[in-house]
């Protein structure tokens, strides 16, 4: 690939003189080290040059993806430089080559490149970016069983470079468990971690009680913050933990949770085959690059195993959640071509029929996921409702979720509904941003009000 050339605006390469505040004058609040520079990982370093109250307050000491790594040789400042600039430097590509060259040529930043060609190497590489003595440690597969309690207590922690520990935060942008699985590792060693990845808060138990406990104890040195597995920036998971901290009990959490699958049932109105409505959305970039990653409901799944946890019920899992698929069983194992080729052959008979059923009875199709905390029931689902309830009356990729508890009732006065636009970058971004707010807050800096 050749070399972007970027063009830079003389407006943009530096902020207004007369900002209220910059790196210069106080000092750096948090060191970030960002993981997945996607449309999410890029709108976050792009709004971290819009936010006032951060300004000057966040600087990044690496930006990588699953090949490769940008390491700023010093910590890396969005906040000096116009969100303008910085589009324009990273603008066309995800190649974090170009990217690193642009940032030497036109901002004369020092940096390093790293590359890795496997998994195992992008974990050692990660590691080493927190504790160089824990990514060289030949037992490094072993780490899991030595970051316990009685090590902690016993003061066998590994020491994180000093310069970051206590202040230095992991924002994973990534879908990856295998990121995933070094988060207890990161809270051991007093580094933060903010992310909207699902992987852990929905997978094994174990390993989400482990990272819960290393984040939440009195002697606990790292935050975990992850708004945004939930409905994107939208405020469902700090919502449920502020009515179980408070004394409530929740019942119930039902919700059209999937921006994907929400789009694809509100725009559905039987006059258009379903499958076209897929391919329409997947053109538009709603769905994975294969759909059959969003019709099978584990998305939902995991986004409902995350709301019963946080209400209470700790070992809810995907292995207890009843699933309805909407991908044909016949269709689940074969490559992607051919799911795109047969899935309305198979598929649209069946749910066209469905809507038509459901429209006779004055009723509308969405599919959604609940946790009942009385009967410990977990479901993903399609299901009816009528005209009048709020999960019909939906646009777009909303999202909306009802929560049902001792105060929220329908008998006592209503549930409490929570709606809003649950996918898209610069939604999803903003719930992480607003989660490293929170960070900086809690690290003691009472400018920040959140």
């Amino acid at each position: 690939m050749a070399p972007h050339q970027p063009t830079t605006p003389q407006s943009a390469t530096k902020k207004n003189s007369n900002s209220s505040s910059s790196s210069s004058e106080q000092p750096i609040a948090l060191t970030l080290g960002v993981l997945g520079v996607g449309g999410i990982g890029k709108e976050f370093l792009f709004q971290l040059t819009e936010s006032h109250v951060l300004e000057g307050k966040i600087a990044i000491a690496f930006i990588a993806n699953s090949r490769k790594e940008i390491r700023f040789k010093t910590p890396f400042v969005p906040s000096e430089h116009n969100r303008e600039l910085l589009e324009t430097l990273f603008d066309g590509t995800n190649d974090l080559a170009i990217w690193a060259k642009n940032l030497y040529e036109v901002l004369h930043v020092e940096l390093d490149i790293v590359t890795c060609s496997s998994l195992l190497e992008r974990q050692r590489i990660v590691l080493d970016d927190v504790s160089p003595s824990l990514s060289n440690d030949s037992n490094n597969h072993d780490i899991s069983d030595a970051l316990t309690k009685e090590s902690l207590d016993a003061g066998n922690t590994v020491t994180t470079k000093p310069w970051k520990k206590g202040r230095y935060c992991i924002v994973d942008m990534t879908s990856s468990d295998e990121i995933a699985e070094l988060y207890h590792v990161f809270l051991a060693l007093g580094v933060h971690i903010v992310t909207p990845n699902k992987k852990c808060n929905s997978g094994p138990t174990a390993r989400d009680q482990k990272c819960r406990w290393l984040s939440s104890m009195s002697w606990s040195t790292a935050s975990w913050f992850y708004e945004a597995t939930i409905g994107a920036g939208l405020p469902i998971i700090s919502t449920l933990r502020n009515l179980t901290s408070s004394g409530d009990e929740v019942y119930q959490i039902k919700g059209v949770f999937s921006g994907t699958m929400s789009y694809l049932f509100n725009t559905f109105d039987g006059s258009t085959p379903f499958s076209e409505v897929v391919k329409t959305a997947k053109k538009l970039g709603y769905t994975e690059a294969d759909a059959r990653e969003d019709l099978n409901g584990q998305d939902v799944a995991r986004k409902v195993v995350i709301a019963a946890r946080e209400s209470g019920w700790l070992d809810a899992s995907i292995e207890k959640t009843s699933i309805e698929s909407l991908v044909p069983e016949e269709l689940r194992a074969c490559s992607s071509e051919e799911f795109d080729d047969k899935f309305g052959k198979l598929y649209d008979t069946v749910i066209a029929q469905k809507f038509a059923d459901a429209k006779k009875r004055g009723n509308v199709l969405r599919f959604c996921g609940s946790a009942d905390l009385r009967t410990k029931e977990l479901k993903v689902e399609l299901m009816e409702f009528p005209m009048s309830h709020a999960f019909a009356n939906l646009q777009g990729s909303q999202n909306v979720v009802e929560i049902e508890s001792k105060r929220y009732n329908p008998t006592d006065s209503c549930c409490l509904t929570i709606s809003g636009p649950g996918a898209g970058a610069a939604v999803t971004a903003g719930g992480v941003l607003g989660d490293v707010a929170k960070l900086v807050a809690r690290l003691g800096d009472v400018e920040v009000l959140v």
